[in-house]
């Protein structure tokens, strides 16, 4: 089903297009020392659209770069910033050489480029950052970083203040419980950038609805396998440890077209179903939908692994063989009918998937004996699956009637050859003549 007959059969639904926003969690963090020129060029490469850097007011008034207040997990030496000269902290090295950067030196680095970061102001009780907003909005102005940055915290105070300094410039609020999101909140900051531990659909959607941004964030324990549920969230945004699968993930979704449906729909298939946890990178979760069963549907995504139906939260099934209500019920009779191949020439072709430009799998011959086991409608046409492959049902005659010979009020009714068998179910179709 290509994206345009999807969208022309439910035609009256909403497409989203749905793509999300890349930053790498500290630059690639797995990959190079964390907050390092390294780790951020790496980032960029695998796709990254913004890096993710903490920072901090060293004693003498730097804005320096580092996610802990004290340089020993990163530098091995025990300095506490807020303590110590910028000047000394830049004798300090990462495990790849780099000396402790301030904001200035990565602003100076990438002054001529195009990369955007995204900037964690860290206040913490005790440590004193005079003035950090306004030293921050003075380096953004002097290098004209004000369309290459964002910001977020987990201070709503710092928020404020950088939304007097940089209100062009958006502004996240960063939270680990629900308890810190209000209405109150929203007045400051663009959006939210919440830990994936409470994320929902419901909650995205909320957020959405009162016109705030949706980020995610993890801790470092992140894993490639959370990203199995993760795409299936409709975010704005990842804070990410592993900016290459972000990538991949934002580019699928940004290429597929999602339809809202909410409806009942039958597997009209004589084989069960696979499950798999997201329509992007299909992976399977070891349950099915049986044969022939009914079951409810939220949406269809199309995208570059095919077309699938959502049926529940993490849950889709291959859309190639369920049949959406009113169609489902009379394409479900389908199933198990034994037919004949009927055709003015000696043989017809059968496709390997129900479309006649996937080429030709074999061919089968005129009057031999078949049996369907599946059916896809694409469109105005009926197709069928027999052991063979695929062919179209105005090929065949049935042996069987059918109750409803009326697909859809916009598709026509099933060969005129079918809706005489109907009419005398008991004739052996082996008596009929060959049409045609």
């Amino acid at each position: 089903m290509s994206r345009w007959s999807l969208a022309a059969l439910l035609c009256s639904l909403y497409l989203l297009l749905t793509g999300f926003v890349v930053i790498g969690h500290r630059g690639d963090p797995l990959k190079a020392p964390e907050e390092t020129f390294q780790s951020d060029d790496l980032a960029f490469q695998d796709g990254a659209q913004y890096v993710e850097l903490d920072v901090w007011e060293s004693a003498d008034g730097v804005v320096v770069i580092q996610h802990d207040p004290n340089t020993l997990r990163t530098t091995g030496v025990s300095a506490e910033i807020a303590q110590t000269p910028y000047a000394t902290l830049q004798g300090y090295h990462t495990k790849n050489g780099e000396a402790v950067h301030s904001l200035q030196e990565l602003f100076t680095h990438y002054q001529h480029g195009n990369q955007k970061f995204l900037i964690e102001t860290k206040i913490k009780k005790g440590v004193p950052h005079p003035q950090l907003e306004q030293k921050i909005a003075d380096l953004v102005n002097q290098y004209g970083m004000q369309k290459r940055v964002m910001f977020h915290s987990f201070s709503l105070s710092s928020l404020k203040r950088l939304q007097k300094v940089l209100p062009e410039c958006p502004r996240l609020f960063i939270v680990g419980s629900l308890k810190r999101i209000n209405y109150s909140v929203f007045q400051y900051v663009n959006g939210v950038d919440i830990s994936t531990d409470l994320l929902t659909p419901q909650l995205v959607s909320s957020l959405h609805a009162v016109n705030q941004k949706v980020y995610a964030w993890d801790e470092m324990t992140e894993t490639p396998a959370k990203w199995q549920w993760l795409a299936n969230l409709n975010i704005d945004g990842v804070v990410t440890n592993y900016p290459a699968i972000a990538h991949q993930y934002a580019e699928l979704k940004a290429d597929a077209v999602t339809v809202h449906k909410e409806g009942l729909a039958t597997n009209v298939s004589s084989a069960a179903l696979p499950i798999v946890r997201n329509p992007y990178t299909p992976t399977p979760t070891g349950k099915t939908v049986p044969a022939r069963a009914a079951f409810e549907v939220t949406k269809a995504v199309e995208g570059k692994a095919g077309t699938y139906y959502q049926i529940s939260q993490n849950q889709f099934v291959p859309a190639l063989t369920v049949a959406l209500a009113p169609q489902a019920g009379t394409l479900n009779q389908l199933i198990g009918q034994r037919a004949w191949i009927h055709t003015k020439r000696l043989a017809v072709a059968v496709h390997p998937s129900p479309n006649a430009e996937s080429g030709r799998s074999t061919l089968a011959l005129n009057n031999s004996p078949i049996t369907i086991d599946a059916v896809h409608q694409a469109g105005n046409t009926t197709w069928i699956h027999i052991a063979a492959g695929w062919l179209k049902l105005s090929q065949c005659l049935l042996r069987s009637p059918i109750s409803s010979l009326q697909l859809s009020p916009h598709t026509p009714p099933l060969p005129a050859t079918a809706v005489a068998l109907r009419l005398t179910p008991k004739s052996d179709l082996l008596n009929l003549p060959i049409l045609g």
